[in-house]
């Protein structure tokens, strides 16, 4: 004695893998091209900050390094084409906030260096003796400390090539 039974109803939509619903996936936000003052103020931040470590890292070791500028360079443009989208103006600002974040670290080196053996303060350097610094900075006038400030330019390049992927 066989008794007929029905199928379950199957449904009409196809089910994921592993019989759980698929998670609803939120929208990516949509970002406005060409934030310009945001990609600047993002490119000036990062220019402090690394600019800042240079100088420091540099007038504790007393000695250059290249990698160092063309890093600047590449996080100064990194982080003003992430925060600002895709403009040649960023590229036209990042690259001479590169260059003055590497200025800068190398006089901070300099003021480091200057002020090892006396009693006198790095920033009282900087505020009261700054044309004395930049005299000192320029003495010691060698090709490397131009190439410095191109490698800065070569690493926003680089930078800004790598955020518009």
């Amino acid at each position: 004695m066989s008794q007929s039974v029905t199928p379950p109803p199957q449904p009409s939509e196809p089910q994921p893998d592993f019989g759980y619903p698929a998670a609803p996936v939120a929208p990516a936000p949509v970002r406005r091209p060409g934030n310009l003052v945001g990609g600047a103020l993002a490119g000036f931040a990062a220019a402090v900050v690394t600019g800042l470590a240079y100088g420091l890292i540099t007038g504790a070791i007393e000695r250059q390094f290249g990698y160092a500028a063309f890093g600047i360079g590449f996080a100064v443009a990194l982080a003003a084409f992430k925060a600002g989208g895709r403009s040649f103006w960023l590229f036209a600002i990042s690259a001479p906030l590169a260059v003055a974040a590497t200025f800068f670290g190398q006089l901070l080196a300099v003021a480091m260096i200057e002020t090892k053996g006396t009693s006198e303060s790095v920033t009282d350097v900087f505020l009261s003796h700054f044309g004395l610094l930049t005299e000192a900075w320029s003495t010691d006038q060698s090709i490397l400390r131009y190439a410095f400030l191109a490698l800065a330019v070569v690493g926003a390049w680089a930078g800004a090539s790598r955020a518009t992927e």
